[in-house]
Formats: structure tokens, C-alpha cells, sequence
């Protein structure tokens, strides 16, 4: 039975009488760009809108009785914190009632992560008994991936990824080594390499490869500012173009990426497919011509290769990642064997109850 917005503020659960009170919120939430979902104590969905589909690529019919955990969405924070388990939101408010607001990133359908604004209500009943909660989430900033279509017959995007070409990448890094020379600005610079791609190709075909290469080409985009620029520059290699920042704010983002990267995957037949990324970060000097900063960052990156890969180098050294370590299968979290739950979810949720 479909759970639909009422007077007052409150959710509760509709009756016959109530139909055309459903169809109302429902076409009503349907209009709404941002993504709305509902779940039931037990964190199944029960509701999910068509801004929720277009925000993820998952159809309702593909969700609607499952887990928002169960291999969908699974937050991580910028942090690299698996939500699910550690800091639930809707578990919080289903156990408090208090709203919630919190910035993460969304698992989409195609695999990357998503950036997004996440707000949680309490659903009631007619007596104000939490019966549910509801989930809006907003994407952040503007998107700068362009779809495949579009990006064939664009020369400042490559036509695989969507994201910024070599050729304007160089154009692009130009001025900006140049006001670090003129000491009007700074720039920080990564090199990554998807680890052991060549397995990914030989393994799944080179279709799923290009797959694998959109995927990660688009969460490197979602963990950046506007300003900054995510550029392919050839094979299984990106840079990443982040003017203004400092050596720390450097070291931040090229962590946040690596995270990102690795808690990205896509469905091939039964099958998950996950890749890793290796990341050289330095920041450009004022002696620094193009050629150099970008050898730089390549030296760095293989630095990252010898120390065992999915790790970040930059001009400090090897960084510790203190990211939790992604989830793995489709299964719901949180009943898999050695699942440790603690934060906001406090306890494992309780089965829905049953509704004669």
C-alpha cells in the first residue's frame, strides 16, 4: 500500500478512500527534479519518484521492495564513510524523529558516484507514529559530463568519458601554469592510472572497458569544484586540474577521488566490476612548463604504483587513507557476516510489521 504525503506536515499511510489524495502527491512528487524516496522501517523501498530515476539511473520497478543498502545507492561521505553502516540518516530519524541533512555521494546506475544533498524526514501515521522516512536528495553543482551522443562530435570532450579532452585539457592548464609563474594564483595537479585495467579488457571485452573508463572519468568529475577540470589524457590515464588550492586542500581531493574511484562499480551479466585508481598530486612551481608539472605528477603516480596501487603520492610523500573499505556484493550490508553497524543506525533495523 502506497505511502503518500497529508495535512499537517506528515506522512502516513493511505486508504481506499484516500486515492485520489495518492495519485495527487504522487504526480506532484513525480514534477520534482531533485530525487524523493520513502522506506519502510526496515529501510525497504516503498516509494521511489521519477526525479529519484533520473537523478540515479534506476528505474522504480528495479527498486521498489528492496533495500536502498542492497547494492543501490550505498552512501559514502567525503570522508570515504560507509553511511549504510555507520550513520544512516533515515535509521536516525526513524529512531528520533529529528530531521537530518548531510553532503554525500550516491552509487548511479552506470557505476559512478554522484554528488548529492541528502534531507530526512520522519514519515507518521494519522497519530504521529513513525511508520517510515522519507529521503529527498539534490545533485551538487553543475554537471560538467557530457553524454556519449553529444561528446562524438565535441572537440573539447572526449567522445568515451564525457569529460574534458587531452587537447583542451593542454589549452586549459596553459594560463594557469602562467599565473603561477606571474604568482597571481596556484595550482595543484593529479595523475592517475586505473590499476590493472588491461585485466579489466581481457577479462569483460573492450565495451565494458569504455564502461569502466566513463565510470571512473565521471566520479573524478563529481568529487571536484566547479572551476576545476577532470581531463582524460589518453588510455586508462586522467589528470585532474585544481587552480587555488593549497598543498593540504591538494592532498584532500586527490584522496577523495582514490575513495570515490574505488567505491564505484558497475553490473557486467552477474557480475560486479570494480577498479582502483593510482594518484601522483603535486603543486605547480613557478619554473614549471607544462611538460613538467604533468611528468611530475606521472613520477608521483608510479611512486603510488610501486607502493601497491589505489593510493595517493604527492610532493609530501605516500598518504594513509583512513577511508573505510567499500562494500562488496549486492547483498544488504548489514547482514552480511563480520558487518559491524554503529552510529546513527545504533542497531540493526527491525522487520516491518506486518499490516492486516
Amino acid at each position: 500500500m502506497p505511502i503518500c504525503p497529508k495535512d499537517s506536515g506528515t506522512l502516513r499511510r493511505s486508504t481506499e478512500a484516500d486515492t485520489i489524495d495518492t495519485d495527487f502527491y504522487a504526480h506532484l512528487l513525480d514534477r520534482v527534479s531533485d530525487g524523493v524516496y520513502f522506506v519502510s522501517p526496515d529501510r525497504r523501498i516503498t516509494y521511489w519518484s521519477a526525479g529519484a530515476e533520473v537523478v540515479t539511473g534506476y528505474p522504480a520497478e528495479s527498486v521498489v521492495g528492496r533495500s536502498c543498502a542492497e547494492g543501490i545507492l550505498r552512501h559514502v561521505n567525503d570522508a570515504g564513510r560507509q553511511v549504510c553502516l555507520h550513520g544512516c540518516p533515515l535509521a536516525g530519524v526513524m529512531k528520533d524523529g529529528r530531521p537530518r541533512e548531510a553532503r554525500m555521494y550516491l552509487h548511479h546506475q552506470d557505476g559512478h558516484r554522484v554528488p548529492v544533498t541528502v534531507r530526512s524526514e520522519a514519515i507518521r501515521d494519522a497519530v504521529g507514529r513513525i511508520v517510515g522516512a522519507a529521503e529527498v536528495f539534490s545533485p551538487r553543482g553543475a554537471p560538467r559530463v557530457r553524454d556519449d551522443l553529444r561528446a562524438q562530435d565535441d572537440p573539447a570532450h572526449d567522445p568515451v568519458t564525457g569529460i574534458t579532452s587531452r587537447r583542451f585539457g593542454e589549452m586549459a592548464l596553459a594560463p594557469l601554469l602562467a599565473a603561477v609563474t606571474e604568482r597571481t594564483a596556484t595550482l595543484g595537479v593529479l595523475f592517475l592510472d586505473v590499476d590493472h585495467f588491461k585485466d579489466v579488457n581481457d577479462t569483460y571485452g573492450h565495451r565494458v572497458g569504455d564502461e569502466v573508463l566513463r565510470m571512473v572519468g565521471q566520479s573524478i568529475a563529481g568529487a571536484l569544484r566547479h572551476d576545476d577540470a577532470a581531463i582524460r589524457w589518453g588510455g586508462e590515464e586522467f589528470v585532474v586540474l585544481l587552480p587555488g588550492v593549497g598543498p593540504s586542500d591538494l592532498e584532500v581531493v586527490a584522496e577523495r577521488v582514490r575513495m570515490l574511484v574505488e567505491n564505484s562499480w558497475l553490473v557486467a551479466g552477474d557480475e560486479e566490476v570494480r577498479v582502483t585508481v593510482s594518484v601522483g598530486a603535486t603543486m605547480a612551481q613557478q619554473t614549471d612548463a607544462v611538460v613538467d608539472v604533468v611528468d611530475r605528477a606521472d613520477r608521483l603516480m608510479y611512486a603510488s604504483k610501486r607502493g601497491g596501487r589505489n593510493c595517493v603520492t604527492a610532493d609530501s610523500g605516500r598518504l594513509v587513507s583512513r577511508a573505510e573499505r567499500p562494500i562488496v556484493g549486492a547483498g544488504v550490508p548489514w547482514e552480511q557476516p563480520g558487518a559491524e553497524v554503529d552510529g546513527e543506525l545504533g542497531e540493526r533495523p527491525e522487520p516491518a510489521p506486518v499490516v492486516s
